[in-house]
């Protein structure tokens, strides 16, 4: 993951495109809430089944979003807060799960949604349980930990600036290349022969997090542009240095996850119970 902190539940790491600018999500997902804080459940009881009705959110509070405004203004010696940025972090492909649990650390995906696709990225379920999934899930709505949970997977997007330089000797690498290349096609080949045996040298700048996926492409890209340029170099017979560079520019993706147990945000007069099409407790 980039580099970063946690603060009062939330993952920051500074904009890699702006300066004062900084990204964020939650650790923990939320249930969507009332006007009195009171997160919103439903629980339509049938005896043997049920219906489990709520809408999950990937949110943070307004105050701990500007707490972390302060803690940053303060880390960086900045006197005017407002000049802080906060945004929730880019992400792609977020995806919510509603999770069923045996009560020992062990859950399983019962539904999936897509959510809304932009922060908070709200994600509504109508979960048909039972038998035990029920008997878990009154379990989980009664307090109890290891029963009930939302998970939000995503791919956090990161700007990656990569480059590759091909630099070599004119004065060693072009007499070479005369005596073994018999015509232009062979060129490839043969600058990857001259990196092997030293006649010529690849650099490669990218972030270590990146390395495993962008250095072969920047390899590739580096050697094909300097193929492209040296048949001049080859009409040339003096000495110099060739130094052939090229830049890659794009997103990469990191995996996200946040996790929250249910038990840990309602009560049972949190929830409304409805049994026989009758509130049973609100």
């Amino acid at each position: 993951m980039q580099s970063g902190f946690e603060f009062r539940g939330l993952h920051c790491l500074p904009s890699p495109t702006e300066a004062q600018a900084y990204w964020f999500w939650p650790k923990q997902p939320d249930l969507r809430r009332d006007p009195t804080g009171r997160p919103m459940l439903t629980m339509v009881d049938l005896g043997a089944s049920g219906y489990l009705v709520f809408t999950a959110t990937w949110d943070a509070s307004a105050s701990h979003v500007e707490a972390l405004r302060r803690e940053l203004a303060m880390r960086h010696h900045e006197p005017d807060v407002g000049r802080i940025r906060l945004s929730f972090a880019p992400m792609a492909s977020p995806r919510c799960h509603a999770l069923i649990g045996d009560g020992g650390g062990s859950f399983q995906a019962v539904a999936t949604s897509t959510t809304s696709g932009v922060p908070p990225y709200d994600a509504a379920f109508n979960l048909f349980l039972q038998n035990e999934r029920l008997t878990q899930a009154k379990a989980g709505l009664r307090g109890e930990r290891g029963f009930l949970g939302i998970e939000y997977l995503a791919e956090l997007l990161m700007p990656v600036g990569a480059k590759a330089a091909f630099h070599a000797l004119a004065g060693d690498l072009l007499p070479w290349l005369r005596s073994h290349a018999t015509g232009s096609q062979d060129i490839p080949r043969l600058l990857e022969q001259a990196v092997e045996c030293g006649l010529a040298a690849v650099t490669i700048d990218v972030p270590d997090h990146q390395a495993g996926q962008l250095a072969g492409e920047l390899y590739d890209r580096v050697l094909a542009e300097a193929g492209r340029v040296l048949p001049r170099w080859l009409e040339q017979a003096g000495p110099g240095d060739i130094h052939v560079a090229v830049t890659l520019d794009r997103n990469a993706s990191e995996p996200v996850r946040a996790f929250t147990d249910v038990a840990g945000l309602v009560s049972t007069e949190s929830v409304r119970f409805v049994t026989g099409g009758r509130d049973a407790a609100d």
